[in-house]
């Protein structure tokens, strides 16, 4: 009994350690860039393509996922941080509310990186 408690207890901590929760606040009715991912080399290149499986739709708009460029956001202690001031491939996730909804929307994705690590993160939308 005591080994599957602590079994599922390390089961619950690797799947929170994997999650992410994000709260942006967009615009009624507009397109927004809610987030952007990317698997980089230290020399600005792609590692390869960053795919983002949309789990949980939102209920009041639409999630629109796009393979684009953009600026990452590398910590500065991140041998890649010299990359976010230069636009590189990875893949967006973009937001548009119902015509006129204004309060509080959700999603929830799943990113995975070409590296071959993954996560999951959970969106909370203010959309005002």
């Amino acid at each position: 009994m005591r080994t599957s408690i602590a079994i599922a207890i390390a089961l619950m901590s690797a799947t929170a350690a994997h999650g992410q929760t994000a709260t942006r606040t967009v615009v009624s009715g507009q397109t927004m860039r809610i987030g952007f991912y990317n698997t980089t080399n230290p020399d600005c290149t792609a590692v390869g393509r960053t795919t983002i499986r949309l789990t949980y739709p939102p209920e009041h708009g639409r999630a629109t996922i796009t393979q684009t460029t953009g600026f990452p956001s590398f910590p500065q202690s991140n041998v890649r941080s010299a990359c976010n001031t230069r636009r590189v491939a990875g893949t967006a996730i973009n937001y548009t509310s119902q015509r006129g909804f204004v309060g509080t929307d959700n999603l929830q994705v799943e990113v995975i990186f070409a590296s071959g690590t993954s996560r999951q993160v959970s969106y909370t939308l203010n959309v005002r």
